[in-house]
């Protein structure tokens, strides 16, 4: 069950990076406007934030945001109250390049997703009857 489950996550991911590949995207850069989009913050993330939640090393995620402007996907706006920080936003370029990635994979997940879904009930379902064994 587990290997079936890993198997499906594997199969979206492969898409997923495929995808952002045909936009001209590495699939970290990808990962990474979708977490600025997604930031559910009051003010936009700082590099510090975004490399947090992408599990990377703070010069990783510089390297990634410096891309990504060159791209004009994304600028470092200083923040009002506290200059010395600089935050994170998507341009319109990046917005739009998002929305059709976006749109690719909610696409995939109408198709892949009750397979996930499944897989990842047998594997729930596994564990709880090994649990009810011992």
């Amino acid at each position: 069950a587990l290997g079936q489950f890993r198997y499906q996550i594997r199969r979206f991911l492969h898409f997923s990076e495929l995808a952002a590949r045909a936009e001209h995207l590495e699939p970290q850069q990808h990962q990474m406007i979708l977490a600025i989009r997604a930031w559910d913050e009051p003010h936009a993330p700082t590099i510090g934030a975004l490399a947090e939640r992408l599990l990377l090393k703070h010069h990783t995620a510089v390297g990634l945001v410096d891309r990504l402007v060159r791209h004009g996907l994304v600028e470092r706006v200083r923040d009002e109250g506290d200059r010395r920080q600089v935050r994170v936003h998507l341009t319109m370029e990046g917005r739009a390049k998002l929305e059709r990635l976006s749109s690719a994979h909610r696409e995939e997940l109408r198709s892949s997703g009750p397979v996930l879904v499944d897989a990842l009930g047998a594997l729930l379902h596994r564990l709880h009857v090994d649990t009810q064994v011992r």
